[in-house]
């Protein structure tokens, strides 16, 4: 293998697949990132073996081949260059890097043992702007599970049909739900691993056209340049709404930035009583209230548009700010039952195509 490419293009390609790669690899060959050249392409991949990522660069090539190197050592090496161009050239299974400043030689790992990312032969489903899912993962992605127990928990739920597609996640404490409008006939529904979600989050870089491809058990995000693949978690997801409250008692619209500086404020006050934080509302007013043995207590009234009959309700206030935080809006509405039933909270003043549910806490 013998070619020449823009060091800039190359530091991008680099940087999309190597973060992947997980710290500790049974296999060492995982520990590295596949450079192969093909038809006048160089194509850089990288896998853990439930993720792939393939990224496309042009470039001049001398003569094709492959070889596997380790991806972080390769990436130091490459963030401190600041030349226009390298050339990459293979011999003996190892890797010469030269810019007209520097160069280097890593010791390969034979391409044969690379796994193969696989390109998904499957169904196109849909196309989404990359940036209404870059919005719609940062809204929703925080609320999946980490409890390998129930996997199917671990993810995030797309279901779409009717033209709407919705992107779900839920660790049973709290759940996020966003609806976006794209163009799919078909009724699907499939849940994709959040460390997928998260990788995916973090390669969307513009407004670019993203395709979805789904097979039986695995699923491809086409972007500009690369290909993300992943397997997909089986199972069958729950029945999300049945916990979404259809009624109310109560309604407080509150200020997000008043609301996120007093539940901050009064986290402080939570830490030996499981994070608890108590709402009061009432006319004209959400008192936010917290207590501590060692340290004291805290109370703060803020004031808000109230309808309804007078309420309260315990919320977790790390999961009341992982809210606030992505909900988008400069005002909330807050719907409360009883202190017994979930809280369901949604931007004010904008398109509400956002819902949170927060499981309360008993006083």
């Amino acid at each position: 293998m013998k070619i020449s490419i823009s060091l800039n293009r190359f530091k991008k390609g680099l940087g999309a697949v190597e973060k992947i790669i997980a710290s500790k690899n049974t296999l060492p060959v995982l520990n590295n990132v596949l450079i192969k050249v093909e038809n006048n392409q160089v194509i850089l991949s990288a896998t853990d073996l439930e993720m792939g990522i393939n990224y496309y660069l042009g470039g001049k090539v001398e003569n094709p081949g492959a070889i596997t190197v380790p991806g972080k050592v390769l990436a130091s090496f490459i963030n401190n260059l600041n030349d226009e161009k390298i050339n990459l050239e293979v011999k003996n299974n190892i890797l010469l890097a030269q810019t007209n400043k520097s160069e280097a030689s890593l010791n390969g790992i034979s391409a044969d043992e690379f796994p193969i990312v696989p390109k998904v032969e499957g169904k196109e489903i849909l196309k989404i702007k990359g940036q209404d899912l870059k919005t719609a993962i940062s809204q929703v992605a925080f609320s999946a599970s980490f409890d390998e127990s129930r996997p199917i928990l671990t993810g995030v739920y797309f279901v779409a049909d009717g033209g709407k597609l919705k992107l779900v996640a839920t660790d049973s404490y709290r759940l996020a739900e966003k609806t976006l409008d794209v163009s799919v006939k078909d009724k699907i529904n499939f849940v994709v691993p959040n460390k997928t979600i998260q990788e995916l989050h973090r390669v969307i870089n513009g407004p670019e056209e993203i395709t979805i491809v789904l097979s039986e058990n695995q699923i491809m995000f086409i972007l500009p340049d690369m290909e993300l693949t992943s397997r997909i978690i089986e199972g069958e997801y729950p029945d999300y709404k049945q916990i979404i409250p259809k009624n109310f008692k109560t309604k407080a619209i509150i200020s997000v930035h008043d609301l996120v500086n007093a539940v901050k404020t009064a986290g402080f006050f939570t830490r030996e009583n499981a994070n608890n934080v108590k709402l009061s509302i009432k006319k004209d007013e959400v008192g936010i209230e917290a207590t501590s043995s060692q340290l004291g207590n805290f109370k703060s009234q803020l004031k808000s548009q109230v309808s309804g009959e007078d309420n309260e309700i315990n919320f977790n206030y790390r999961y009341l700010l992982d809210t606030l935080n992505v909900i988008g809006s400069e005002e909330v509405s807050l719907e409360v039952v009883g202190k017994l039933n979930p809280g369901v909270i949604r931007p004010e003043g904008v398109k509400a195509d956002i819902t949170y549910i927060i499981m309360p806490l008993r006083s």
